[in-house]
């Protein structure tokens, strides 16, 4: 499944200085069998797998 997300991300130098407001992201290859409570948590890791550079995720909203 497709998911439409945002979030604020800092980078992995300096993990709290949130310096990023991505108002959309698609990520894409979600498996179908991913529980709804877990969902975020299962799309901020993809996230930080395919983004080395970010170094931790905020207020992560599915759209």
């Amino acid at each position: 499944m497709d998911y439409c997300v945002s979030y604020e991300h800092s980078l992995a130098s300096a993990p709290n200085d949130f310096i990023a407001r991505i108002a959309s992201q698609r990520v894409d290859d979600v498996p179908a069998s991913i529980p709804r409570a877990l969902l975020p948590e299962f799309i901020a890791e993809l996230i930080l797998k395919r983004s080395p550079q970010i170094g931790r995720i905020r207020d992560l909203r599915i759209l």
